[in-house]
């Protein structure tokens, strides 16, 4: 039998939104936001963000790291989805959130899911951005191109 630590949170789906309470009985929100309309160069393509309802520090839960690797497991599913990661700067911390990020995948990566990333300085901080797409993608060589071409841009275009 799973640990509770191993079990996901339940959640609450209307389309790509995800809501769920942790143990601490914050509120979490995890959403995909459809960004192939303004950048027709990624096609079924989302950016990706998760957020607590209240934006003060919270105890480490592992169950969030879990319920947020069942999201995306069910998100690529659909083997064209592809996900736009940008770690929030608002408030300095976007290194933490990269790192996070990457233990996360390393964690919960089963090899079907490719991870490419990219970080560039800008004048007050560095903004860290990462594609996912699933190996079998059929635009994935599109996909990296405009990845890659985004990077020439200093990633100045995207708006995510």
């Amino acid at each position: 039998m799973a640990s509770n630590s191993q079990l996901r949170y339940n959640w609450i789906q209307e389309g790509l939104s995800y809501t769920f309470i942790n143990k601490d009985g914050i509120k979490y929100r995890a959403y995909f936001v459809d960004i192939s309309d303004y950048y027709p160069q990624f096609p079924n393509t989302y950016s990706f963000s998760i957020e607590p309802e209240n934006p003060k520090a919270h105890p480490v839960d592992n169950r969030i790291s879990v319920t947020v690797a069942e999201i995306l497991k069910q998100f690529f599913q659909k083997r064209e989805n592809a996900m736009i990661m940008v770690c929030d700067s608002v408030d300095g911390k976007e290194e933490k959130r990269r790192k996070l990020f990457d233990r996360w995948f390393d964690k919960y990566a089963d090899g079907n899911i490719l991870k490419y990333d990219a970080s560039a300085p800008l004048d007050d901080y560095r903004l860290f951005i990462s594609i996912y797409f699933s190996k079998n993608n059929p635009n994935k060589k599109l996909l990296l191109q405009s990845f890659y071409d985004l990077l020439k841009t200093d990633l100045y275009q995207i708006g995510i």
